[in-house]
């Protein structure tokens, strides 16, 4: 058995049963604790949290993480194991080796247990590579978090998203082969609703790609089968689209709106903004965009920030999803950028962890992911730098 140690971005071997000091906890159900706790666990999961000071005893030879403090695992909202944040077209082209993209695979999911990462969402890949990682993972064969796999996303022939999976010419084709889709056990459905957005043009994006009514098609499709539905969409006309068609997530989401913000909370669908894609090209230079492109991002990024904030105020469901694989987004550190950004954005830190926690386990459909309690496996936590400096996490109603 393990838990990750994501302070020291190690993985720690540890028994089924035993005692240790940790220097604090907090987690969505317990609060904060910033006082020195003896955590015992039996059968694999937390069986108690005691402070020290209220113990007249304890005893002496037991584990000491007393420079750590307990929290739930992180979850990261939305990656792509099958993309290696260095070069796009390359990294498709080694598609053509699989032995090479399994060693990867395998390597970035070790770096996201040691980085205190216990879960991911796959945005899917056409070969399936994501799909097979989530079920070797499973099987005990490789080590890694829990992987949440779309297999591929739904995307129209001929347009973004070739690289995701099958595209589909119209909604009849996609009748014809709805049945077979499904087949692969997928465990939510991505569909691409827009393309991407430029670094040129502001506000410029990628066409829609599907109406309403088809859309509805994909939704109900999935949800007939228990299935939830996360859409790829920014501008105005394609949010607008994946909102009316009742999605359960929107990823990415730029150029988000008031109005739209408000139809999301009423609806109960969550928002995953992905700032790092955006913010790291800004916070790690290259020299490959023009200035005009810089410019044109931190415009972007600002405008993400106000509507993240916005979203926070009204309540909004908000994930945290980072977009791994892509271009200077590396798998599991980037979490950590991503959580950074999200705090830029005006959201107090703890809100984050919440969201990064207990918000991205419903988005998932995890409940058992993202949380601390007596009960809660071993290995579905870490063991984190201390809270001592951070204030209470708010109340949220």
């Amino acid at each position: 058995m393990y838990i990750s140690c994501s302070a020291e971005r190690k993985i720690l071997e540890i028994p089924y049963e035993g005692e240790a000091v940790v220097a604090g906890y907090w987690s969505p159900e317990l609060g904060l604790c910033s006082q020195s706790v003896l955590l015992k666990w039996k059968e694999g999961k937390v069986n108690s949290l005691q402070p020290l000071a209220h113990l007249e005893s304890y005893p002496k030879r037991i584990q000491l993480w007393d420079s750590y403090s307990l929290l739930p695992g992180w979850i990261d909202a939305h990656v792509h194991l099958a993309l290696d944040s260095l070069d796009f077209y390359q990294c498709l082209e080694n598609w053509a080796q699989p032995c090479l993209i399994e060693e990867n695979i395998q390597g970035f999911l070790r770096r996201y247990l040691e980085r205190g990462i216990v879960a991911i969402r796959d945005g899917g890949d056409l070969p399936g590579f994501s799909w097979r990682a989530k079920n070797k993972v499973n099987e005990g064969v490789w080590s890694g978090p829990s992987v949440i796999s779309v297999h591929e996303a739904v995307h129209r022939e001929g347009m973004y998203g070739r690289f995701l999976g099958r595209g589909f010419k119209d909604i009849l084709e996609w009748r014809e082969k709805e049945r077979n889709f499904f087949d692969h056990s997928l465990d939510q459905l991505k569909v691409v609703v827009t393309g991407l957005i430029r670094f040129d043009d502001f506000q410029g994006v990628g066409p829609t790609q599907w109406a309403v009514k088809d859309l509805v098609e994909f939704v109900e499709a999935a949800h007939g089968r228990g299935i939830p539905v996360m859409a790829h969409a920014s501008g105005e006309e394609g949010i607008s689209v994946a909102i009316a068609a009742g999605v359960d997530s929107i990823e990415h989401g730029y150029y988000m709106t008031t109005g739209q913000l408000e139809r999301m909370r009423e609806k109960g669908i969550a928002w995953v903004p992905t700032v790092a894609p955006i913010g790291n090209l800004i916070k790690y230079p290259t020299d490959r965009y023009s200035s005009h492109e810089i410019d044109t991002l931190k415009r972007i990024l600002e405008a993400q920030f106000a509507k993240i904030h916005e979203a926070y105020h009204l309540k909004v469901r908000l994930g945290v999803g980072t977009d791994a694989g892509a271009y200077r987004v590396p798998h599991a550190d980037s979490l950590y950028d991503e959580m950074d950004w999200m705090v830029q954005a005006g959201i107090p830190k703890l809100e984050v962890y919440r969201m990064a926690t207990h918000e991205n386990a419903r988005i998932l459909g995890s409940p058992e992911l993202g949380k601390l309690d007596v009960g809660t496996p071993m290995n579905l936590l870490q063991l984190g730098h201390e809270l001592v400096s951070i204030s209470k996490l708010p109340s949220i109603t």
